[in-house]
């Protein structure tokens, strides 16, 4: 399950953006190169401005992955208002003020459901 994916990588101290790439490639057999999982240093931190999460970031690009453009449009309109539902914000800056790995559990939680539905 993404989630218990998720636990592991937040373990070993990676970002936010990292961490979902590299639980959901093992969740759903995706192949990722080296420079995309370096790239994300790039996003951390809400884009170094606290802005929004990486995390999040990291979840859209799954979709990408995994589903054509039509469909991607609207699975990650419907992903970030269930993250919102459950979260209440969007952005790293107020996100972080809870533990970073419950919230990605979270996002893992919601991204799961969404790559799912039908």
């Amino acid at each position: 399950m993404l989630k218990e994916r998720i636990r592991t990588y937040c373990q070993d101290g990676a970002n936010c953006s990292r961490i979902i790439l590299q639980a959901a490639a093992e969740e759903y057999n995706i192949s990722l190169s080296q420079d995309i999982l370096t790239a994300c240093n790039g996003i951390s931190g809400g884009f170094g401005i606290g802005s929004l999460c990486s995390g999040l970031t990291a979840a859209v690009m799954v979709l990408g992955l995994l589903f054509d453009e039509e469909t991607v449009k609207e699975k990650r309109i419907l992903f970030f208002f269930l993250v919102q539902e459950k979260l209440g914000f969007l952005d790293c800056m107020r996100l972080s003020t809870e533990d970073c790995g419950e919230i990605l559990e979270i996002i893992g939680e919601v991204l799961q459901e969404v790559i799912e539905m039908k």
